[in-house]
C-alpha cells in the first residue's frame, strides 16, 4: 500500500495537545539538516546491476523529543517524504522500523523516541539510472511542543561512508521471510467497524502488539490485550474512520506485529467478510 500523508488529521490531534511552534525550514542544505531538536541525514550505496539505490533517512533524535510512524494514531504528525525531484526516477518504495506506542490518552501516538532510521530504494526508469538524490521531507517532531520540520536533502554516492548506516537501517527493519510469524487471517464483522486478525508467532509473547493501516482515508484504533489461539495471537481492531462514501471494510491492510524487541510486518493482506451463521 502506497504511503500517505495523513496532514490534515495529524496536525488536528497535534494542536490539542500543545500550541505549534514555529516551523523548522531548510532547502538545499546537501545532505545533513540539524536544528535543536532533530538532525536527518541522507545515506546512500552505490547503484546496484540493476540500478536499483538503497538509502536510509537517519533520524537522529535530541533527548526527550519524538517523531512518527506513517500512520501516527490520533494525535501524531506524520511523516511525508517524497522523491520524485530525483533524476531517472522510476519509483520509490520506504519501509520503517516497528513502531511503539506513545503517550496515553489524547496524546496517544504510534511512533519513536529514540534515533531511527527509515528505509528506502529508488528503481530506475527504463534505459535510466538514478541522479543525485533529492528528497523533500516533513517529519513532525515533539516534546511540550510539536514542530514541523521541513528540508530538501540532496546526496550523491557515499558509499564508503554510508554504506554501514544503509545496511543497519534494513537490518532493523520488521521481518518479512515468515521466520518470526505471519498473519493467518484477517476478518471483518458485518459492518465492517471490527476486523479480527489472527496472528501466528514463532516464539514465546511478552507483550504482542498490532499496528494497522489501510489505504489512504482508512484510520484503526489500538488493540486492546490479544487472546492466546494455539500457537498465535487473536486481535479484535476497529475501524474508527472511513475515505468519505466509503462503507464497510477496506480490502486489503497492512500490518506489524511487535513484541519487544521483536517485530514482523505483512502487506497487502485481504480482508475476508465473516462467513454467514448457521
Amino acid at each position: 500500500m502506497r504511503p500517505t500523508s495523513l496532514m490534515e488529521r495529524g496536525f488536528a490531534g497535534a494542536l490539542g495537545l500543545a500550541l505549534l511552534a514555529s516551523e523548522a525550514h531548510a532547502e538545499g542544505n546537501g545532505a545533513t539538516l540539524a536544528t535543536d531538536q532533530v538532525t536527518i541525514s541522507l545515506a546512500r550505496e552505490n547503484a546496484m546491476p540493476d540500478g536499483t539505490v538503497r538509502g536510509a533517512l537517519v533520524v537522529d533524535l535530541a533527548p526527550g523529543w519524538k517523531t512518527y510512524w506513517i500512520d501516527p494514531g490520533a494525535s501524531g504528525i506524520p511523516p511525508t517524504i517524497d522523491f520524485s525531484e530525483t533524476r531517472g526516477l522510476g519509483g520509490a518504495t520506504l519501509r520503517f522500523p516497528a513502531p511503539h506506542r506513545l503517550g496515553d490518552d489524547i496524546s496517544r501516538a504510534n511512533g519513536y523516541k529514540q534515533p531511527v532510521s527509515i528505509a528506502f530504494e529508488l528503481a530506475p526508469k527504463p534505459q535510466a539510472a538514478i541522479g543525485p538524490i533529492e528528497a523533500q521531507i516533513l517529519l513532525g517532531v515533539c516534546s511540550e511542543i510539536c514542530i514541523p520540520v521541513q528540508a530538501t536533502l540532496t546526496g550523491e554516492s557515499e558509499a564508503a561512508v554510508d554504506a554501514p548506516l544503509v545496511a543497519a537501517a534494513f537490518s532493523a527493519l520488521p521481518d518479512r521471510s515468515g521466520d518470526v510469524g505471519r498473519i493467518r487471517s484477517a476478518v471483518a464483522d458485518a459492518k465492517g467497524d471490527w476486523l479480527t486478525i489472527t496472528a501466528e508467532y514463532d516464539g514465546a509473547a511478552h507483550a504482542p502488539d498490532l499496528f494497522v493501516r489501510g489505504p489512504e482515508g482508512w484510520y484503526f484504533g489500538e488493540p486492546a490485550a490479544p487472546t492466546s489461539q494455539g500457537d498465535g495471537f487473536v486481535f479484535k481492531v476497529e475501524v474508527v474512520e472511513r475515505p468519505r462514501a466509503a462503507e464497510g471494510a477496506p480490502e486489503t491492510i497492512d500490518v506489524v506485529f511487535t513484541d519487544g524487541p521483536r517485530a514482523f510486518e505483512a502487506n497487502d493482506i485481504a480482508v475476508a467478510p465473516r462467513p454467514p451463521q448457521g
